[in-house]
This record gives structure tokens, sequence and C-alpha cells, in this order.
């Protein structure tokens, strides 16, 4: 992969912007080297625990990387992030399955030092449930709900439900309807119906139910 790092041999080794000036608060303002408390790029203050997406040098088409700052630190004069990461489907050992979603990323055992300045904005990382809820979904909002063991290539949890004829865990890019009578959840064309079709009608049954089987 290639996230801005300066601690792994396989990633960049540069990752200062110069497009950007950033400064650090230290946890004690009278220190020029330490543990700092937030940083301040441009217009913007990144602090622990917000999920921000981090520019990879060389990378220009690339959408970046989006990982959780869980420290901040001025070494030698260079403000510096350590970054926990999250994944994108077709970042891990198995690639996208169909039930990711497009906004879907995971919680990883990943971390890494990088420079503040390739910091390039702020997003939002919610539970699935938190995302389901949002009366609207903007560019820079993600949901996740596995975490990635990185150097195993394994997902905890290792089993979530599963829904539909296709037996799918749930994909909130997909359209479900809830079967009034057995209230399992399924996908419209899992079961010979339209969006249309299902969302037309003031109560719905599964094609098992309606047949009363």
């Amino acid at each position: 992969m290639g996230r801005p790092t300066t601690t792994r041999a396989s990633g960049p080794t540069t990752t200062t912007a110069t497009a950007k000036s950033a400064s650090a608060a230290p946890k004690n303002r009278g220190a020029l080297e330490g543990e700092a408390t937030r940083v301040v790029i441009g217009d913007s203050v990144f602090q622990v625990n917000d999920a921000v997406v981090v520019k990879a040098p060389g990378e220009p088409d690339n959408d970046g990387y989006v990982g959780k700052i869980v420290s901040l630190r001025v070494r030698d004069g260079q403000a510096m992030a350590r970054i926990c990461w999250f994944y994108r489907p077709e970042e891990t050992r198995g690639g996208a399955r169909a039930f990711h979603g497009s906004k879907e990323l995971f919680a990883s055992d990943h971390y890494d030092w990088v420079s503040v300045d390739a910091i390039d904005a702020k997003c939002r990382v919610y539970s699935l449930k938190e995302y389901q809820n949002l009366e609207s979904v903007n560019d820079d909002d993600y949901y996740a709900r596995f975490l990635y063991k990185s150097k195993e290539g394994s997902f905890r949890p290792e089993e979530v439900p599963v829904f539909c004829a296709c037996a799918q865990p749930y994909n909130p890019d997909r359209l479900m309807v809830e079967c009034e009578r057995c209230e399992d959840w399924f996908h419209p064309e899992c079961v010979g119906e339209t969006r249309e079709s299902v969302t037309t009608e003031l109560t719905w049954m599964c094609p098992v139910c309606r047949n009363g089987l």
C-alpha cells in the first residue's frame, strides 16, 4: 500500500508538503518538542481522535488514505501524527465483496507516524448504526463495522448476521424490504421483485409467506 509513513520501509520516506504550513501546540507550552494536543494546518485545526484523509506523495490521482489521529508530537521541529489506518475493501487481502458498501472502511491494527503536512482534510467515520441514521450522506462520511487484522488478513468479528435469500450481510447501498409476516429482510431483486413493486405496496410479504409455505 502507498500510505505515507516514516516507519515502514515499503512506504515513501519523504512526506513533507511545501504547499502547507503546519504548527503544533505542545502540552507544555514552554517546550518546543514533545507531545502535542493539536496541529494547525492552514485554517484547519486537527487533534487526537480526528478522522482524517492523508495524501501520499507521488499519488496525485489517489483519493487519499483514511486514518484516525491517535497522538501528535513535535520532533526536530517537525510536527508528526501517529495514524491508525482504515482500510478500504479493495485494499484488504480478500478484496471487495458483494456486501461491502461504497462508503465502507475497516478499522485496523496498522499504525504509522506521518508528517502532518500529509494531512489533507477531516472526514467522519461512523458506526454502521450511526451511518444508517444519517439524514444525508456527504462525500466525507464513512462507516466501519469490522476490524481488519492487517498482518493476518483476517476480520473481527468473524461472523455477522446475514439476510435475504442470498444470505449476505447488510449493505446500506442496497434496498432491503421487510416481510410483514416472517419479519425477514430481502433484496427485491433476490426474490423476483423490483424497487417499484415493493415500495408502492402498503404491506409486503416475501414469496414464501405469500404462498403460505
